[in-house]
């Protein structure tokens, strides 16, 4: 049986992908959140998944069991799922959404998988939404960095100035993709969200909401940001309440306030530091987990169609682009 199961061929024109996976390249859930927000704003409608059997190991990477409205056991594998949104105002471009979970095997074939719906759609550009840990304060305006290997993204995009990224070591999913695309003549673009890594509870959706941001300077649609910025602000005023006696990670925080405001505009990741906040991390994610009588896991869970939230993973992660 092949993976790749289309329920409708759309026929689109221009089109820009934008693409996010779960696990190790999504810190605090911020980017398939993003894709999930995204795809519910412009009612982006479902066309395409890639089943999982082949891709996961189940042991690792369990699937999920729930009750439903009527007392039904409803049972949730891994999704890898593609929207598509048709641009109604002249020529195009139109977008593809893809939201998957980083697999386990089979990496060439599960990248050839999302190529082949790329070019089904005559997608010309590619676009790779990410976040990672960061040695970055919450204080401050959410730091985003954006690299491509593409010299060229195409005329409509020159005035952008998008740097080769400096990462070098382990990598995930995206690089994997991008290469595929890239061998294939399609350009390609990535942007990461820097998520303060003494806190580690999810979801943030400052980091979410920072990535929708940015990437509407390619994509050809506006994103209505106005819930994320409520559930932001709700997430700060907790997130203070939690930092108010813990007075060394409060040091810390001093300390990263002090480094950004002297780098003013950081343009690329650093190193994680501050090895000494991280008795408190464990600490922290409970109190923030507990607060309000609900966990961070339950803000937000909806998906479009009512699908089961983003599988766990591997949650240590690095630029990959």
């Amino acid at each position: 049986m092949d993976s790749l199961e289309f329920t409708d061929r759309p026929e689109l024109r221009r089109t820009i992908m934008v693409t996010a996976f779960a696990g190790w390249p999504d810190a605090s859930e911020a980017a398939t959140r993003a894709i999930r927000y995204m795809a519910d704003q412009i009612a982006a409608t479902k066309f395409a998944s890639i089943d999982h059997e082949d891709f996961y190991d189940f042991v690792e990477l369990r699937p999920k069991v729930r009750n439903g409205a009527n007392g039904e056991r409803i049972l949730s594998w891994p999704e890898n799922q593609f929207y598509a949104w048709r641009n109604t105002d002249g020529e195009g471009p139109d977008m593809v959404l893809f939201r998957g979970v980083e697999p386990h095997f089979k990496w060439r074939a599960y990248s050839s998988m999302i190529y082949e719906v790329a070019e089904a759609c005559n997608v010309e550009l590619v676009v790779t939404l990410g976040a990672l840990l960061d040695a970055v304060p919450h204080t401050r305006p959410v730091k985003v960095t954006r690299s491509s290997q593409t010299k060229n993204l195409g005329p409509d995009f020159d005035h952008l100035n998008f740097r080769p990224s400096s990462y070098q070591g382990p990598t995930g999913i995206m690089s994997i993709v991008l290469d595929r695309m890239t061998a294939a003549g399609i350009p390609c673009a990535s942007y990461w969200g820097h998520s303060p890594h003494y806190v580690q509870a999810k979801p943030n959706p400052n980091v979410t909401r920072a990535l929708l941001e940015a990437v509407t300077e390619i994509i050809p649609v506006e994103v209505d940001t106005e819930g994320l910025v409520r559930r932001g602000s709700d997430f700060m005023r907790r997130l203070t309440k939690a930092l108010a006696d813990q007075d060394e990670i409060t040091k810390y925080v001093t300390e990263l306030e002090e480094r950004w405001d002297k780098q003013n505009s950081p343009s690329g990741p650093e190193e994680t530091e501050g090895a000494d906040a991280a008795p408190l991390i464990a600490e922290l994610e409970a109190f923030l987990r507990q607060e309000a009588g609900a966990p961070l896991e339950s803000q937000d869970d909806e998906t479009p169609d009512g699908e089961s939230g983003n599988q766990d993973q591997d949650k240590g992660n690095s630029p990959s682009v």
